[in-house]
C-alpha cells in the first residue's frame, strides 16, 4: 500500500461522524439541487413500485384473515394510482417538470413520500391499536421494508429520507412496546435500533455526497481563477469565449472582446517591488470587475494584461463608451504601501461579426486595436516632448 492509500485510510478510519451537515454555499446551490433532482427522478418509479408491493401483500393478508374491507379497501385505489403514476414516469424520458423551480420540485417530491408513508404509519397503528390485523409482526416487516427503501431512494434528499424513516416506522414501533407483547415488544425495539441506524446511513451518506460537490466546486475555482486577483484566469475566459463564439454560430448573438494593458507597470515593479505591483495589480481588478454589467465578464490573463467579454445579444450597445469607461474608472489615484498611484492604461477592443472567422482572429483583432492605441499614445508623447523642447 502506498502513502497515498494509507493516507486515505487513516483519515477514512478516523473521520467522526457527525449529524449536522456541510453547510452549502450559495453559487454551487444550483448544482447540488440539479444533482438532487435527477437522483430523485431516477428513483422515482422505484418508490412507486415499493408502494405497490406493500399495499398489495397487506390487502392479500387482510383479505386472507378476514379483514373487513372497509378497513383495507382504500389501498386498493391508492395501488391504482401509484401503478398509474409508475408507468407515466417510466415513458417520460425527459423531467416532466424541466420549468419548476428545483427547490419547489424537492419539496413536493418530499411532501409526496412523507405523506405516502405517513398514511400507512398512521393506518399501522391504526390497527394495532384497534386489533383489526392479527399478524402484527408481518404488518411491522412491511413497514420497515417499505420506509427503508423509500429512504434509500431519497438519500439525497437528507430531509425527505430522515423524515420517511422516521414517520414510517417510530409511530407502529411505539405503539408495539406499549401495547404489545414479548414478540412485539422485542419487534418494536429492532424496528427503533433499525431506525436509528439508517437515519445514520442517510445523514452519512448525504455529507459525503455534499462534501465531494463542494470540494470539486473549489478544485474547478482554483483551475479557473486568478490566484492574485480572484478573477477569471485565461482558462476560464476562453471557455467563456468559445461559449460566446457558439452561441454567435448558432444565434447570431453578438459578442466583443476588449484587450487592456497597463501602462508602466514594469517600471513600477522594477522601482517599487512586485509587492506594490501585484497590490496595484488587485486594485485594477476590483475597479475593473464593479464597473462590468450583467453581460460582462473580466478575466486576467497574465501579468498586467486583462480582457473584457461583451455580450451584447441583439442589443445595441455603444462599445465606444463601454471601454472608455472601464479606462475612467481606473483612472483615481490610489495609495499603495505608501506611494500614490494613478493607475493607466491602454485598450484595444474588436466585435464579433461576419468579417472576423472565429476567437483566434477577433482576439487578434482585439490585440491589433491595443497596440495601435500604445503607438498612438507614444507618439503623442513625442510630440509633446519635442514642441516642449522647441518652446524651452
Amino acid at each position: 500500500m502506498g502513502f497515498l492509500d494509507r493516507h486515505i485510510s487513516n483519515n477514512m478510519l478516523r473521520a467522526p461522524f457527525v449529524w449536522r451537515s456541510p453547510d452549502i454555499p450559495e453559487d454551487i446551490r444550483p448544482a447540488i439541487e440539479k444533482m438532487q433532482v435527477a437522483r430523485a427522478f431516477a428513483h422515482v418509479p422505484m418508490i412507486y413500485a415499493v408502494a405497490i408491493i406493500n399495499m398489495a401483500l397487506v390487502m392479500l393478508l387482510c383479505a386472507h384473515e378476514g379483514v373487513e374491507w372497509r378497513y383495507f379497501s382504500w389501498m386498493g385505489v391508492l395501488v391504482l394510482v401509484s401503478a398509474i403514476r409508475a408507468f407515466l414516469w417510466v415513458r417520460q424520458k425527459n423531467s416532466p417538470y424541466a420549468d419548476v423551480e428545483p427547490s419547489k420540485l424537492l419539496r413536493n417530491l418530499t411532501f409526496v413520500a412523507v405523506g405516502i408513508i405517513a398514511f400507512l404509519s398512521f393506518w399501522s397503528v391504526f390497527a394495532i391499536t384497534t386489533e383489526i390485523f392479527g399478524n402484527l409482526i408481518f404488518l411491522s416487516v412491511s413497514l420497515v421494508f417499505g420506509s427503508t427503501c423509500i429512504a434509500h431512494c431519497l438519500a439525497c434528499i437528507r430531509k425527505a429520507a430522515v423524515a420517511t424513516l422516521l414517520v414510517g416506522i417510530l409511530p407502529s414501533a411505539t405503539m408495539l412496546l406499549i401495547t404489545g407483547g414479548m414478540e412485539e415488544t422485542i419487534m418494536g425495539i429492532s424496528m427503533m435500533t433499525v431506525t436509528m441506524l439508517m437515519v445514520r446511513f442517510i445523514i452519512d451518506s448525504y455529507n459525503q455526497t455534499i462534501s465531494s460537490l463542494i470540494m470539486e466546486r473549489q478544485i474547478w475555482d482554483q483551475a479557473h481563477s486568478d490566484i492574485l486577483t480572484g478573477l477569471a484566469n485565461r482558462r476560464a475566459m476562453m471557455a467563456m469565449l468559445s461559449s460566446a463564439e457558439e452561441n454567435y454560430q448558432n444565434n447570431g448573438k453578438r459578442y466583443a472582446v476588449g484587450l487592456l494593458d497597463l501602462d508602466g507597470f514594469k517600471q513600477i515593479n522594477d522601482t517599487l517591488g512586485h509587492d506594490v505591483g501585484d497590490r496595484l495589480l488587485q486594485v485594477v481588478a476590483k475597479r475593473l470587475s464593479h464597473n462590468t454589467q450583467s453581460n460582462e465578464h473580466v478575466a486576467r490573463l497574465g501579468g498586467d494584461e486583462f480582457l473584457i467579454l461583451v455580450n451584447m445579444g441583439d442589443e445595441v450597445q455603444d462599445l465606444d463608451a463601454r471601454m472608455a469607461s472601464f479606462l475612467t474608472v481606473l483612472a483615481a489615484p490610489e495609495e499603495v504601501n505608501g506611494h500614490i498611484l494613478r493607475p493607466a492604461a491602454s485598450m484595444g477592443f474588436a466585435e464579433r461579426s461576419d468579417d472576423i472567422a472565429d476567437v483566434k482572429s477577433i482576439l487578434k483583432a482585439a490585440d491589433d486595436a491595443l497596440y495601435e492605441m500604445k503607438r498612438e499614445q507614444k507618439a503623442d508623447k513625442s510630440e509633446n516632448a519635442t514642441a516642449s523642447d522647441q518652446a524651452a
